[in-house]
């Protein structure tokens, strides 16, 4: 977020940069002009999100700096500074759509509580003209050279270096918001999470910085499967995931390439992804403790993994990851009672990386937690 401070004054530059962390407030450069003229010039060739601006310059003062703006398509959201506490001002600034007016000497408390304001405000706006752009491009297959000149200065506002697209569709009308559980069940440094919505589909525009991969959209999307087939077992859930772009241009087509996965039929021969499918379960139940992720069994089995998934649930009614979730805790059930091993051996032996994670998922699928269920010698159900 750019940031461009207009005042004659060296002193108030001074003194703003020694008192306001401007990266704290989300300012990622700060530019400094010290005449009305040197602020419309800077506007134009800096094109600043925000800007502080005095009233009473020499060439040009701020009211007139700022009527020589209105025709640019943006305008930068304005604090007014002025020593002169006069109507006159005041009005002809909320007539030129100025957000804040402050007094001189200026009070730091408030003028970073306004920027921060101000900030929010900014990014609001930025993912609301994103999720309207991914709307209007999915209903219309194309991008037009407007949209895409808003999507762009949306998403180097918001630090979006690249993006794809995950489109999540429902066996049943949508309940859950799967760009929250994406956002909620990932280790995605995400910039910008966006969704659209129809009645089972949820188009979810991912953006973030350079390190967003296509192993980390998957490895989310599955725990997002996971978790719904915990909450909802008799919803089937789908995804498809497009690769990775940086320009915005590349909407359109990734839209249609997560469109395309999702509704990529089950298989060129049905016979033989249910064979390979029934092969899955009985390998689930005797190596419960390797890596069962949907992709590496996926890849032992020679089959997409969207593919498994979609199979599986439909060929025994259950969620893959939900079957595998119930095979190591039932054999965790049996651990627990019939040896006197600690937990993080339990733990190792069936599948999990440390104990912590095991007792969560312990006393999330039974009640309670493994030292209880071994006191009491529960059996599972």
């Amino acid at each position: 977020m750019k940031l461009l401070i207009v005042d004659d004054q060296l002193s108030l530059h001074r003194y703003l940069d020694k008192v306001m962390d401007w990266k704290e407030l989300g300012f990622t450069k700060v530019q400094h002009a010290y005449n009305g003229e040197e602020a419309v010039s800077m506007i134009e060739t800096f094109r600043p999100d925000l800007m502080i601006m005095d009233i009473h310059m020499p060439l040009l003062n701020g009211i007139d700096s700022l009527k020589r703006i209105q025709h640019r398509d943006k305008i930068p959201r304005t604090i007014i500074l002025s020593a002169y506490d006069q109507f006159e001002y005041a009005r002809e600034a909320l007539r030129l759509h100025v957000s804040q007016y402050l007094l001189k000497p200026v009070d730091a408390g408030l003028l970073r509580e306004a920027l921060r304001e101000l900030v929010q405000e900014c990014i609001s706006d930025a993912q609301k003209s994103i999720r309207s752009e991914l709307e209007r491009t999915i209903y219309a297959g194309q991008i037009e050279a407007d949209s895409l000149t808003t999507l762009r200065d949306c998403m180097e506002f918001l630090a979006i270096e690249r993006y794809a697209i995950v489109t999540f569709e429902d066996s049943q009308p949508a309940e859950y918001d799967y760009s929250g559980l994406l956002q909620e069940r990932s280790n995605i440094n995400i910039h910008c999470m966006m969704s659209c919505k129809s009645r089972k589909e949820q188009v979810v525009l991912v953006g973030g910085g350079d390190d967003l991969s296509s192993e980390q959209l998957r490895e989310g999307s599955e725990a997002v499967m996971g978790r719904v087939a915990e909450l909802t077992p008799s919803h089937a859930l789908s995804v498809g995931i497009s690769s990775l772009a940086q320009d915005a241009a590349f909407l359109p087509q990734l839209i249609t390439e997560s469109m395309l996965e999702l509704r990529a039929p089950a298989s060129e021969n049905g016979s033989k992804l249910r064979e390979a499918v029934r092969r899955v379960k009985p390998y689930v139940e005797d190596c419960y403790r390797e890596d069962l992720s949907l992709q590496s069994v996926a890849d032992r089995f020679d089959i997409d993994k969207y593919q498994l998934s979609r199979a599986f649930k439909q060929e025994f009614g259950v969620n893959y990851w939900a079957y595998v979730v119930q095979v190591r805790m039932n054999k965790a059930a049996e651990l627990l009672v019939g040896t006197n091993w600690r937990n993080n051996h339990i733990a190792e032996q069936i599948g999990f990386v440390d104990e912590s994670h095991f007792s969560r998922a312990f006393k999330k699928h039974f009640g309670v937690t493994p030292k209880e269920y071994r006191a009491s010698s529960i059996r599972p159900h």
